[in-house]
């Protein structure tokens, strides 16, 4: 027990025994702005990916994808319905009936 009573009075004089330094009073202040400047170039990279351009590209995206889904679709109902057939037919004089021969 002693022993290491000892041993933490001689850290503790350790501690007494270190000395103030001295730095200069804009230290701080030009640490603090080259963190800064860093921070700055960090973010120049990154900073056109912003979330409103992203939410902008996904509006965008997906007014994209309706509208190619509203044209697919409107587009197999026009090719699929029998009256474009019969107009297409009789504009081109071609056959729309069916008979025996066919």
């Amino acid at each position: 027990m002693q022993k290491r009573n000892n041993n933490l009075e001689q850290h503790l004089e350790v501690l007494d025994s270190i000395k103030e330094v001295k730095v200069n009073h804009f230290f701080k202040h030009k640490v603090l702005q080259k963190i800064e400047q860093e921070k700055e170039k960090d973010s120049k990279v990154y900073s056109w990916f912003t979330p409103k351009l992203q939410w902008a590209v996904l509006a965008i995206v997906l007014c994209i994808n309706v509208s190619a889904f509203y044209y697919a679709f409107n587009i197999e109902e026009q090719t699929s319905n029998p009256n474009n057939i019969e107009g297409f037919a009789q504009e081109y004089n071609l056959q729309s009936q069916t008979s025996l021969l066919n």
